[in-house]
């Protein structure tokens, strides 16, 4: 991330994620096997026996699995449940990490920032991405909630393209592929977006609503609220942040614990990607 941002001279705060073993993911995890005994169709905002001497670790349990749509419970879990389709403590552990920078943006009622970009740590990008985005920026209306840099598992150019304003000056002669900007369909992996202050306290009352929080991935999250009509959602395509995958995924085990196989590239990416 260093050598990114001194390559584009760019400045960010870094903040550590949250481990999938840390205490707090463990006690989610707990509350979250408890909503679902309890009650498949609703989830009591007070949670009893959290603060119980119990040891859970060494109890056997079936893996949580992820919900769907407006299902606030997955299927039962079987050996055949597919990896991204498992609630695992590391996809407990991203939703919470990305909660807690969520919290920090909102917790600043004088933040004079209107807008904050999130990035997680394995990506790339375009090295002329201030002037990509300065072609699409200016295309969003006044009350934008989030726009993804960067995006899978979704055909983000499902919707027409937003007419950018200075759409008759036009892009530099070496832009082969145009940088445009969409209405989001149902974009998945959270490696690179960008949030208007009213929309990420938008998305944090989502995810800490007790039917939602912590019911599935938290792409497959912001995949279902922007599909719902629920954040007022925007997509650069093609990407100009992409993700690297050099290392294994902790939050996707499958294919031996390099994660899913979707790969994206850049035009000129500053690491190569």
């Amino acid at each position: 991330m260093e050598r990114l941002r001194q390559a584009l001279d760019l400045q960010w705060t870094y903040i550590d994620a949250v481990h999938s073993d840390d205490p707090a993911v463990s006690n989610i995890v707990t509350r979250v096997r408890l909503d679902r005994s309890e009650d498949t169709t609703h989830t009591p905002s007070r949670l009893p026996g959290l603060e119980s001497n119990r040891d859970d670790q060494a109890m056997e349990f079936d893996p949580l699995t992820c919900a769907t749509r407006n299902y606030i419970t997955g299927r039962p879990w079987a050996p055949s449940t597919p990896t991204y389709m498992v609630l695992s403590p590391a996809k407990v552990a991203c939703w919470y990490s990305h909660l807690q920078i969520l919290r920090f943006i909102t917790a600043d009622a004088e933040a004079e920032d209107d807008v904050t970009v999130i990035l997680e740590d394995d990506i790339d990008m375009e090295h002329d991405i201030r002037e990509r985005l300065k072609t699409v920026w200016g295309a969003l209306p006044p009350q934008w909630d989030i726009v993804f840099l960067g995006h899978c598992w979704s055909n983000e150019s499902t919707y027409p393209a937003v007419p950018t304003p200075d759409a008759s000056m036009g892009e530099p002669a070496d832009y082969t592929t145009p940088t445009t900007l969409h209405p989001s369909f149902a974009p998945k992996c959270t490696h690179a977006y960008a949030l208007s202050r009213t929309g990420a306290r938008r998305l944090l009352l989502h995810l800490r609503h007790p039917h939602f929080a912590y019911s599935r991935a938290y792409d497959q999250a912001l995949a279902w609220l922007v599909l719902s009509g629920r954040l007022k959602a925007f997509s650069v395509v093609p990407s100009v942040v992409v993700q690297r995958k050099v290392d294994g995924s902790d939050i996707d085990a499958g294919r031996s614990g390099m994660g899913s196989p979707w790969r994206e590239t850049l035009m000129n990416g500053v690491l190569g990607s």
